[in-house]
């Protein structure tokens, strides 16, 4: 029984020690992305996202936004009161602005969300990436 315990403890500790690093890459990359939202000008591709993507296929960029939202809900759920790192509309606001994502081609795509009358960026983020919905026609 004690050993079990001593298991259970170890797995524990290590399973923090992945959220904490989850955490921080997470913190890492919004801080990246709030300091790019800064600097753009309107209609201005997100140079975050144009120095780290080189045009790859819809199916990469789905997975690396499904990466981050990720590690997004990781993190949130790590924290000692179960709040965000930052906040949804940070993330909502940086996919939107990325360049990643394409609310036009989402919704086209994606009847049931149109018809529902639902926010294409909100969905993508809250089901759509779980979902491996195309995110874009990249």
């Amino acid at each position: 029984m004690g050993e079990d315990v001593e298991t259970l403890r170890t797995e524990l500790a290590e399973t923090q020690a992945r959220l904490k690093e989850a955490q921080g890459e997470l913190a890492r990359l919004v801080r990246l992305a709030e300091a790019d939202l800064q600097r753009r000008r309107p209609g201005e591709q997100s140079s975050v996202v144009a120095a780290s993507v080189r045009r790859p296929a819809a199916k990469d960029v789905a997975a690396r936004i499904a990466r981050l939202v990720e590690l997004y809900r990781e993190a949130s759920a790590a924290s000692p009161n179960g709040a965000p790192v930052v906040g949804e509309d940070t993330m909502l606001r940086w996919l939107e602005t990325s360049g990643l994502f394409d609310r036009d081609f989402y919704l086209k795509c994606n009847g049931d969300v149109a018809s529902a009358g639902a926010d294409p960026t909100q969905h993508y983020f809250n089901h759509g990436y779980a979902e491996a919905r195309p995110p874009s026609p990249l």
